[in-house]
């Protein structure tokens, strides 16, 4: 079978180089998207990022708590009494005026009421005294035990899990400039691809040329496309030209974006709250302010003024009613445990300023898993998707002769 050779051949390699493009705009698609499974039983997609987030996040975590932050190495120098006086002073004041608030108004409220202004003024000092040196040993005992309290690879893990396209989000914001690249790089590519199948075209005689080469031009374009993210991992001469993997190129500004999408939408101080305060980290949390509670207690009933204005047969009740209002005040927002979590660490600067002076192949560890997980899909995509073009070509250009 012989193909006369018509103009609209020429379209061939501009055809080539549609399909490059189109199958490495697929293929970054095909990373983040569709959230969830579409599809039918096991036949459909979900998008690599968000159907493996939870595995991703975790995998990442554990190069960052190895590699990067250190709960302990930062908790080493945590000085509580100068952080309390720095960042606490409205947190115990509104403590202090709601325990004696709701103690004064409940157990003694003509006693209060009847007290002279130099009384209640040496109370409420003597009792911000002690509210304060208490947070001051909370503290301490917190930074003490941080890793028990703090255990970053599970907030990492359910925040990804509970947003499922937020670590997608992360990365996509993150190598906005290197997945625009790529996308057009399937253009470059597929053009001088396109030039090889056309010669082919007209050299032999089959009108399987077409589809054969389109598989290739879009297997080829896409995994180019996903080994340019990363490789090469050091700056390689090739010929006249200098190639760096595109992540690799941009390792410092990638690495300070990275930080703060880290720190504000994962490591926040929401996120880390709630976990504090939650099932085994939590326990261990209100057990360290539960005994230092019940030590300053145990305190007060032994000073005559304030044992006057709580009857003797009350103080377990008080006892329990402050556990109930400080597990209920701890986790509001403003509260003592989110000025502790704002304000102890500096997760961005850590984070950002270790990621900028890692070397290529541990920052590589810690941005590849998403891509590297099942990236033979996306390339075997590409080649499906460059196949069926190719066969759309040669029915349109030599379709009679195929049948």
């Amino acid at each position: 079978m012989s193909f006369a050779f018509e103009p609209m051949f020429l379209l061939i390699p501009l055809i080539s180089a549609f399909v490059g493009w189109l199958t490495n705009v697929v293929a970054v698609r095909m990373m983040f998207w569709p959230i969830d499974f579409v599809g039918v039983w096991k036949l459909g997609w979900q998008g690599i990022v968000p159907a493996n987030a939870g595995r991703m996040a975790g995998k990442s975590t554990d190069i960052i708590t190895e590699k990067l932050i250190n709960l302990r190495e930062l908790f080493e120098d945590f000085d509580a009494k100068s952080f309390a006086g720095q960042n606490l002073d409205a947190v115990v004041d509104e403590t202090v005026e709601q325990v004696i608030a709701e103690t004064a108004a409940k157990y003694a409220p003509e006693m209060w009421e009847g007290a002279n202004d130099t009384v209640k003024g040496h109370l409420r000092a003597m009792i911000r005294a002690d509210v304060e040196k208490v947070m001051v040993d909370i503290l301490a005992d917190i930074g003490g035990s941080i890793e028990d309290i703090l255990k970053l690879k599970e907030i990492v893990i359910a925040a990804a899990d509970r947003d499922r396209a937020l670590i997608g989000n992360m990365f996509m914001e993150v190598g906005r400039q290197e997945f625009g690249f790529i996308k057009l790089s399937g253009a470059y590519f597929g053009l001088p691809f396109g030039l090889v199948q056309l010669v082919a075209f007209m050299l032999y005689d089959g009108w399987w040329v077409l589809p054969f080469f389109g598989f290739f031009v879009g297997y080829l374009t896409n995994l180019v496309a996903v080994k340019l993210i990363f490789r090469p991992q050091q700056p390689t001469k090739i010929g006249p030209v200098t190639v760096q993997g595109l992540f690799h190129k941009r390792q410092e500004p990638v690495a300070r974006a990275f930080a703060e999408l880290v720190a504000t939408r994962i490591l926040n101080s929401e996120n880390m709250v709630e976990h504090m305060t939650q099932g085994a980290c939590g326990q261990r949390l209100f057990g360290i302010v539960e005994r230092h509670l019940d030590a300053l207690i145990e305190r007060y009933r032994k000073n005559p003024m304030i044992a006057s204005m709580i009857p003797a047969d009350k103080w377990d009740e008080a006892r329990t009613e402050l556990h109930a209002r400080i597990r209920s005040e701890l986790p509001k927002p403003g509260g003592f445990l989110y000025v502790f979590t704002g304000g102890a660490v500096d997760i961005y600067a850590e984070l950002a300023d270790r990621m900028v002076g890692l070397s290529a192949e541990e920052f590589e560890g810690i941005l590849r898993p998403p891509f590297q997980e099942d990236e033979w899909k996306l390339i075997v995509a590409g080649g499906v998707l460059g196949l069926l073009a190719g066969l759309a070509q040669a029915l349109y250009f030599v379709g009679e002769q195929m049948l």
